[in-house]
């Protein structure tokens, strides 16, 4: 089968992968992008049900830093995003800073640095070879990819994995530092509601609950606009907990939790699973590089749980890749 080669590879068609990429690409540097799912994106997802949108990983983004905001003003101008809300209902500390997500749904951005970039999608990556002119991917199926530099930027413990394959001492001293960095799980179930969902406005609430963390009109959000729907986040002990349970059993339990919250029926749901929800102790710095073997890691155990984070590690992790100058 033949190899398409490529100046920079990078594995992971996240919010980090996809901007480290067209930061590259726009340095001037050949990049493809590889991707084991069918989306773009990661947590910033979107799921179609019954005539409804709702977003069920990441909600909303915040932006603090300026190398952000570069992008998010950019997607302002272009249509991409709009402000959601500015404060919590219930929460009196809450600062009053912009809650931004897509016009349609949390995947919007994805899908928009995506269009500029070459990005396989479904192509899972199952082992990494260094030769002397840089790294070879392969993939299922047979497909295989070559690039002179390699960034990783999917959830550390999947990162971990591929780099484990090439058969090098990848990591050096950081090592066993790298390996200890955690990730909780997430649970979220999507509900279809017979009327209004009775949240208070601006319909994003969250929760200290034994069962719940985060409930999310997606109607009042602005995505679905045609039937009421719901995204309730469980807390990370119940995902834990329940994460062997059947739809059946975790599903009930997370929404007789939010009928305290809710005012109208649940007519139909689904239950979606977050291996890699949020990582617990990031690395930290933004990024991990071993130059000698011409591969970064990047990614939210990097820049943190929050998507603006997650975002700074691949900005940050191409910027230094370009002042480097090792392609």
């Amino acid at each position: 089968m033949d190899m398409e080669r490529t100046d920079y590879l990078v594995i992971g068609a996240g919010i980090s992968g996809l901007l480290c990429a067209s930061e590259l690409q726009q340095a001037g540097h050949s990049v493809v992008v590889l991707d084991k799912g069918r989306g773009y994106g990661g947590r910033m997802a979107t799921r179609r049900m019954s005539g409804a949108r709702l977003d069920h990983g990441a909600q909303f983004f915040t932006v603090r830093d300026e190398r952000f905001q570069e992008y998010v003003s950019k997607w302002q101008e272009a249509g991409i995003i709009h402000e959601w809300f500015r404060r919590y209902p219930n929460v009196e500390s809450d600062g009053a800073h912009p809650r931004y997500c897509g016009r349609s749904g949390m995947t919007d951005v994805p899908k928009y640095i995506a269009a500029n970039l070459t990005v396989h999608r479904s192509q899972r990556v199952v082992s990494l070879i260094k030769d002397a002119d840089g790294w070879i991917a392969e993939a299922e199926g047979g497909a295989r990819f070559e690039a002179r530099y390699l960034v990783l930027t999917a959830p550390l413990p999947q990162s971990i994995q591929l780099m484990d394959t090439s058969g090098l001492n990848w990591a050096g001293e950081a090592d066993e530092a790298l390996r200890l960095i955690r990730y909780e799980k997430g649970l979220a179930t999507l509900a279809i509601l017979k009327g209004a969902s009775g949240l208070p406005h601006p319909g994003g609430l969250p929760v200290e609950d034994a069962v719940l963390s985060w409930l999310g009109d997606n109607t009042q959000k602005g995505i679905s606009p045609d039937v009421s729907a719901v995204t309730l986040h469980a807390n990370a002990d119940f995902a834990a907990k329940h994460w062997e349970s059947p739809n059946e059993v975790r599903g009930p339990l997370m929404l007789d939790a939010a009928k305290a919250y809710l005012e109208a029926e649940v007519i139909e749901y689904n239950c979606h699973r977050w291996g890699f929800a949020r990582p617990i102790n990031p690395w930290p710095e933004l990024s991990f590089h071993r130059p000698s073997l011409r591969f970064s890691l990047a990614g939210d155990a990097f820049g943190g749980e929050r998507v603006e984070g997650a975002a700074l590690s691949g900005i940050q992790t191409a910027r230094d890749l370009i002042d480097s100058a090792l392609v």
